[in-house]
């Protein structure tokens, strides 16, 4: 892909007083974290491994395996609640009914959602509590039409931020989960699309569907599943070394790797993990949930301090924080077009409001490091950067703008 250019000059930047789609997290909770999370990673059998195109990076090959949040994080991230509620904010009992009656559904199904004596109301919200029967039956085009209408409020937080199933089918991306057959089948029934991707906003009724802690932890695990490209630069007696070492350690900080990879190189056909290639920060946190030390500032990194921080040594902590980080931007960057080099902090914009909403950093080919939210269960990655588009696809139309750091 080729950078562009939407935002005009490099001082048009600005960073979302609060990130939409990345919540953020109490010192509280940060603090009753008992200990940093494990590495959990789950192959993906159905992928094979794949060549990156060849380039001054090396020859790269990768495949894709599943990151899942430990038991001790999940057990200190509280869930709002385990029940399903569906609350239109701002809209009238009137314009709730008028959506139950036109959208298609069985008609007991429609008689119970009407039935407002079962309405919860307060000075700006309808409540509706649905049944775990009126769900079941819900058919798909009903609840893509429903759960449209719940997407942009932070008070339906299963809807605004729904599972994203980052695989060819739900069974796929649960294989490896262990869980029981009902509990599959109706995640897979109850999954839908939001534009290219598949997701799933009924976590509360399947952990309903459990009578245990320990039942439900397990599902909560398997929904946090993450993929993430595990990347290998492979080398062989032939490679071109210098060139190599030019590519990964010239343009960050000054870090000579190249007698490492001679040495690997010359035991024959050998190939070297990303991690070993990375700057300091980046390579601490790849392919890892953050631990509660993160959160001790009452904010968990988000994809711009996750970005910006890429080239330091030691992490800046006020990066977290969107003012400082634009502020940092505006210092240390200048935007740019044309092809990505690596270390470019790539930016998805956001039309309407002019914000950066996410941002993640380019490696090779089409490959970035990125975090897709600001909460602890959301892994450090690597992604194609055409996933991650796709990704924020589902809640803006995101255009790409580019910078590069000045150094």
């Amino acid at each position: 892909m080729q950078g562009s250019d939407p935002t005009g000059d490099n001082s048009t930047l600005r960073l979302p007083m609060r990130p939409p789609r990345e919540r953020v997290l109490t010192k509280r909770t940060a603090e009753r974290s008992p200990e940093a999370p494990a590495r959990v990673c789950q192959t993906n059998t159905a992928d094979a491994c794949i060549r990156a195109k060849p380039g001054p990076w090396g020859d790269l090959e990768y495949s894709t395996v599943y990151l899942e949040a430990s038991t001790e994080q999940l057990k200190s991230a509280e869930l709002p609640t385990y029940d399903t509620e569906w609350n239109f904010v701002g809209y009238t009992d009137e314009q709730v009914a008028k959506l139950f009656v036109t959208t298609a559904m069985p008609a007991a199904i429609r008689a119970e959602l009407l039935d407002r004596a079962k309405w919860r109301h307060d000075t700006r919200t309808v409540t509706v509590v649905p049944s775990n029967e009126a769900l079941l039956g819900l058919p798909p085009e009903a609840r893509v039409a429903i759960y449209s209408v719940l997407t942009p409020w932070e008070e339906d937080p299963y809807h605004h931020e729904p599972v994203a199933i980052i695989a060819h089918s739900v069974r796929e991306w649960l294989a490896h989960a262990e869980l029981p057959e009902e509990i599959v089948a109706t995640i897979e029934k109850m999954s839908y699309h939001r534009g290219k991707n598949l997701v799933f906003a009924d976590t509360p009724l399947v952990l309903r569907m459990v009578q245990t802690e320990e039942a439900r932890l397990k599902i909560r695990k398997a929904l946090s599943r993450t993929p993430t490209l595990m990347v290998k630069l492979c080398l062989t007696p032939q490679s071109d070394i210098a060139a190599i070492a030019e590519y990964w350690g010239g343009s960050t900080i000054s870090r000579d790797i190249e007698p490492f990879l001679e040495a690997v190189a010359e035991n024959g056909t050998a190939s070297v993990d990303l991690i070993h290639l990375l700057p300091p920060t980046p390579r601490r946190v790849v392919y890892t949930f953050p631990g509660p030390e993160f959160g001790r500032t009452g904010y968990y990194p988000d994809c711009h301090w996750t970005s910006l921080n890429f080239r330091n040594a030691e992490p800046l902590e006020r990066l977290a924080d969107p003012l400082l980080a634009t502020a940092y931007v505006l210092d240390n960057y200048s935007k740019v077009q044309g092809a990505y080099h690596y270390g470019d902090v790539i930016f998805l914009m956001d039309g309407p409001s002019g914000n950066a909403v996410h941002s993640c950093v380019y490696l090779a080919d089409d490959l970035v490091f990125t975090k897709n939210g600001r909460g602890p269960t959301q892994p450090w990655v690597v992604m194609k950067l055409d996933d991650v588009v796709t990704y924020y696809g589902m809640f803006y139309s995101p255009q790409i703008a580019c910078y590069r750091h000045n150094g």
